[in-house]
């Protein structure tokens, strides 16, 4: 059921945009293909505004250079950035209740952890001593908070996220289940008795505004915390191993597993399933493309895919010269036949 409805001249305004047409109101935002009177719809392109009008939306949302009838039937509101007036439409409509504030009756807090104001802790989630939450924070239920752990101020950890000890989280992180921050990492060094464990006794700390998917994996640091900048946001199913250092607005989509000691300067993408080598420095801005594997280091701002990784026009021209193999092959078999 409808929660707010908003006017079209307030959604311009939410989004930075100008509205133009009949004067209504929204309560949900639509998929072009689901539209209905009472809905704003986002366009990004022809295809989808002629679906969305099709279907007679109360306002339709469009990027500045697209073109709509002025016989349009609804209102639009014309945005610099159609994905961007997505995104905010997306926090605006999302009614999504909170816990309300207040301990589980079954969770375990302990005497020494400390709780700031309008903190939320569910059902059998644990805290342990000298914890410390930031007001309005929310721990999900059977999340485990380690000794010495710090959230700070409007946290959202959903069900079943593992903060180990030492654990430093900033403003605003949201964990997503199944979490795992601050687990020793893979470190050995060879013994006459096999395998000898490198003990890692610093943490992890997650800067500002992060977003971590679940059941990703955050490896505490060895003698210096692992660092995870500012709204930087890592996708599901992700490994950060042990020292690595993420730096500010990174993009890390799924499957993603990063090694040791590495560092992903500010503004780094790294597409699905890409794998980094230990100690290996991506530079800021660079991205990589998904599957790839990244063996040294990447120039800031260049684009690389592959495996081994290597810039992507090279790797592109070496796809194509591949693909001419077969008919270079033919040539070189039918020259030597005519001898």
């Amino acid at each position: 059921m409808p929660s707010r409805e908003i006017d079209v001249r307030t959604l311009a305004e939410h989004l930075g945009g100008e509205a133009r047409g009949p004067e209504t109101t929204v309560v949900s935002l639509a998929a072009p293909d689901r539209a209905q009177p009472g809905s704003v719809v986002v366009a990004v392109d022809g295809t989808a505004l002629e679906r969305a009008l099709a279907r007679s939306p109360s306002v339709v949302v469009v990027p500045v250079e697209l073109d709509v009838p002025h016989e349009a039937p609804c209102a639009v509101v014309t945005v610099a950035n159609a994905r961007l007036a997505f995104a905010r439409l997306s926090a605006l409509f999302d009614d999504r209740p909170a816990p309300s504030p207040g301990v589980h009756p079954t969770a375990v807090v302990a005497s020494g952890a400390s709780l700031g104001p309008d903190v939320s802790i569910g059902p059998l989630a644990v805290v342990e001593d000298g914890a410390q939450i930031g007001a309005g924070s929310i721990v999900g239920p059977q999340c485990t908070i380690g000794e010495g752990a710090r959230l700070g101020r409007a946290c959202r950890l959903h069900a079943a996220v593992t903060l180990y000890d030492g654990v430093h989280l900033g403003d605003r992180v949201r964990l997503h289940s199944g979490c795992v921050i601050g687990a020793d990492g893979f470190g050995y060094a060879s013994g006459p008795a096999g395998a000898v464990k490198i003990h890692h006794l610093a943490g992890v700390v997650v800067e500002d505004d992060v977003e971590i998917g679940a059941g990703t994996a955050v490896d505490r640091g060895t003698v210096d915390p692992t660092r995870v900048g500012a709204r930087s946001k890592i996708d599901n199913l992700c490994q950060i191993g042990h020292n690595t250092r993420i730096g500010r607005d990174c993009l890390i989509a799924a499957m993603a597993g990063i090694g040791g000691s590495v560092t992903l300067e500010d503004g780094v993408v790294l597409g699905g399933y890409v794998a980094v080598a230990d100690h290996v420095s991506i530079h800021a801005g660079a991205r990589v493309a998904g599957r790839s594997g990244v063996t040294k280091d990447i120039p800031a701002g260049e684009t690389w895919a592959g495996f081994p990784a290597q810039p992507y026009r090279r790797w592109v021209r070496g796809l194509y010269l591949h693909g001419k193999l077969e008919r270079m092959w033919r040539a070189v078999r039918e020259r030597d036949d005519e001898r």
